[in-house]
């Protein structure tokens, strides 16, 4: 995939979070509605914890991470992901399901800091999942899953078709910082 299709892919998804947080905020934060019973839930709530796994912490033990926390971690995860990205970029150059994994969990990043940064209350979040820990979530969520379920299948394909193991992974990382 070409470069200029990824910064397209990833501005289209970061415009798309913000433009129905937008309207959610002018429209409808005093909607609620089921979406399927029992299961999800249009709910629109300020999450003021920065990420649900810090407000789930916050429910259950009163621990709250912070914002630097959070604008450090969010930071970190990205770069640490990158050479990962690239390492199987270098053996597949032509995988877009990889380049469209990453390209998701950027704008789950650049959405999570718009959401920390820009938002006043902290990040709307509008998905209630009920199931288990009963968690609220918003697009940025949505595209961080799909990170992971791409990167799992393209770097499973990629492992597959060029008999790539986590040392030869080892020996790219380690390159990097050791020449």
């Amino acid at each position: 995939m070409k470069t200029r299709n990824i910064i397209l892919l990833i501005l289209l998804l970061v415009i798309a979070d913000q433009v129905v947080k937008l309207i959610i905020y002018k429209s409808f934060m005093e909607v609620s509605g089921v979406i399927v019973p029992q299961v999800l839930e249009f709910k629109p709530i300020f999450n003021n914890k920065y990420s649900f796994v810090n407000d789930l912490t916050y429910k259950k033990t009163g621990m709250d991470a912070g914002l630097i926390f959070h604008a450090i971690v969010f930071a970190l995860v990205w770069l640490v992901l990158f050479p990962f990205y690239k390492f199987f970029k270098n053996i597949a150059p032509g995988n877009k399901t990889l380049d469209v994994s990453f390209s998701f969990l950027t704008a789950g990043v650049i959405c999570a800091y718009l959401g920390i940064l820009i938002w006043q209350d902290g990040t709307l979040d509008f998905l209630h999942f009920k199931l288990g820990a009963s968690v609220v979530f918003d697009l940025k969520d949505i595209y961080i899953n799909c990170f992971v379920i791409l990167l799992i299948i393209s770097t499973k394909k990629i492992e597959k078709e060029h008999k790539t193991t986590l040392q030869d992974m080892m020996h790219y990382i380690k390159s990097l910082f050791f020449k």
